[in-house]
């Protein structure tokens, strides 16, 4: 009998070696044949056929698992199963298993049910992505994290390679190719089709054989970690500004101890007023000739101030492009416009938060940005470039120009409203030559700052160097006066500078350039110096010359026929200031 039910001798082997006792029976409990266990335990059965009906297994095709039955004092574990086949349908296999081989068994399967339920539980619940792979890179596994991260539900990506999944962008790079190309454990930042940045760890898993049979991927979104780098660095701006504001304002300070030297009773009265509008948050408008020290007055108001421990921040409506002045005034939020930050960037009237905001060159603001400006001062608040929402600015405006708004205003290049927003404390700086009282104590004190930086001790000025200096216009006013000053202190190597040692137009009268009589000769040389020392001369007076009455760096540099950045390198290279 065995030998018709058997198709091969490996099945006959592996059939007794089975280490279960196997019977096989006919529907009426007659033994058809059974492994060698299976042989032993026939002999000692009892009578089951009242339990479990071998007619109703036949003829029902049922199964039985699990069924107790006592054979010898022994407890078994009796399965039954019709045999699957046509020919021999009337056939029954009967399995006995000990109960306590089976219940040790059955604990073991339940703690490895537990185990892969914990697994399976952090593995769909875990925040990270969990993505397993085999040795081609056919997704296997995936947890269902990758629907927050890529987009994409578990059963949209198991199945289909990370090769197909890359170049669709669900991401990219993938790790899983990295680590199969390499054949090792790598970790790389991938991109996501979503928008996200995640870490991750591809590992390769070997057989015995060497050969890689999966990739398991850890993917951790890092994309808050990433923003939150980018607030950092944008921190970092912001604390390089304040930096820079400090360092500015420290030379600022030194720059008003210089300046606020004065004798004239017009500076006195300037002062006197300064003094009393600078404990309240008025708006204050200061005019005057470029050069007469409109920052220098800010900065000392700002000082005095309640708001003097808080940021006096200050730009130059002149030097920044219209396209860029909105931008660094109100600030602008991510997405904005094509270069700007991810994150946004804060404008200056919120840098200037409690502080100062000091408008240099106001009346080159341009109409759009003046609209926004006067919003501002009506207001109170700001709005980003592409926000919505206001933000509240707590900032005090001191602005300056150099520039008739009144006329600006009838011509309408400037708006009216804004001009009486801001003029509320007008203050007029006059020219030096107004107040020629002023120079020689501003003389001695640049004298004193300017030999005290190069260790030179016992400079002075002759009388008729001083008298000179006191006769001569000063069109450049305070700064002209300054940086003739330090080119005396540094050039002339006698201890007393003598009117010999002026520039000409000073010691002897000569007309400046803009003054001679004689348009084919603009330039008149009355002594011999050296090419390098009269190469600066000339051409330091030749930017303040093109400087009067001009109001960007541009329309000097299309005077002098140069490119801007020829004249932004010769004012930095001769220490110039220009716009102040």
């Amino acid at each position: 009998m065995l030998k018709n039910l058997v198709d091969s001798q490996l099945i006959q082997d592996t059939f007794l070696s089975l280490p279960s006792a196997v019977i096989v029976v006919n529907v009426r409990g007659e033994l058809m044949m059974a492994n060698a266990s299976g042989s032993r335990l026939y002999e000692y059965l009892p009578d089951y056929s009242k339990s479990i009906r071998l007619d109703e297994i036949c003829k029902q095709r049922k199964l039985i698992l699990g069924h107790p039955i006592r054979v010898s004092g022994t407890d078994y574990l009796l399965s039954a199963a019709p045999l699957d086949s046509k020919e021999y349908h009337d056939l029954i296999v009967l399995v006995f298993e000990e109960a306590s081989i089976a219940g040790a068994i059955k604990q073991q399967m339940k703690e490895y049910e537990a185990t892969i339920q914990d697994l399976q539980t952090i593995f769909e619940n875990s925040y990270d992505v969990i993505y397993v792979s085999d040795g081609k890179g056919v997704t296997l596994r995936v947890s269902s994290a990758c629907e927050v991260l890529w987009g994409k539900r578990p059963e949209e990506l198991i199945g289909r390679t990370v090769y197909e999944l890359e170049k669709e962008g669900v991401y990219y790079p993938s790790a899983t190719r990295i680590a199969l190309e390499r054949g090792k454990k790598v970790q790389i930042v991938q991109q996501t089709r979503t928008g996200r940045r995640l870490m991750v760890v591809s590992t390769p898993i070997r057989d015995s054989s060497g050969n890689i049979v999966r990739v398991v991927n850890a993917s951790k979104d890092i994309t808050e970690l990433h923003e939150l780098e980018e607030q950092i660095r944008n921190l970092k701006e912001i604390i390089e500004g304040y930096r820079m504001q400090f360092v500015q304002l420290q030379e600022s300070q030194s720059d008003t101890d210089r300046a606020l030297i004065y004798r004239s009773k017009k500076m006195e009265d300037i002062m006197a007023l300064l003094g009393r509008v600078a404990v309240v948050d008025s708006t204050i408008l200061i005019t005057g000739e470029s050069g007469v020290g409109k920052e220098i007055l800010a900065n000392h108001v700002h000082r005095l101030s309640p708001r003097a421990d808080y940021p006096l921040i200050k730009i130059n409506c002149a030097a920044i492009p219209e396209s860029l002045l909105e931008s660094e005034l109100f600030g602008y939020e991510k997405g904005a416009f094509t270069g700007a930050q991810k994150n946004g960037k804060a404008g200056l009237f919120e840098l200037a938060d409690k502080g100062t905001l000091f408008l240099d060159e106001i009346g080159d603001m341009p109409l759009s940005v003046q609209a926004k400006l006067l919003r501002v001062l009506q207001e109170r608040e700001i709005t980003r470039i592409g926000g919505y929402n206001p933000i509240p600015v707590d900032v005090r405006i001191i602005a300056a120009t150099n520039k008739d708004l009144q006329t600006m205003v009838a011509k309408g290049t400037f708006r009216s409203d804004l001009y009486y927003r801001l003029n509320v404390i007008p203050v007029y700086i006059p020219p030096l030559r107004e107040r020629r009282e002023d120079i020689v104590p501003l003389v001695n004190k640049f004298l004193s700052h300017f030999a005290q930086k190069i260790h030179r001790n016992n400079v002075s000025l002759s009388k008729k160097a001083m008298s000179l200096l006191e006769q001569y216009d000063w069109p450049g006013n305070v700064r002209e006066l300054r940086n003739l000053i330090e080119r005396l202190v540094v050039t002339v190597e006698d201890d007393i500078i003598d009117a010999d040692d002026l520039p000409a137009h000073i010691s002897k009268g000569v007309p400046r350039p803009a003054d001679s009589p004689d348009r084919n000769e603009p330039i008149v040389v009355r002594e011999v110096l050296p090419l390098k020392q009269a190469q600066k001369i000339m051409e330091t007076q030749l930017l303040q010359l093109a400087a009067r009455d001009t109001s960007t760096l541009g329309e000097i540099a299309q005077k002098l026929m140069v490119n801007q950045s020829t004249i932004t390198r010769k004012f930095q290279k001769y220490g110039l200031q220009f716009g102040k």
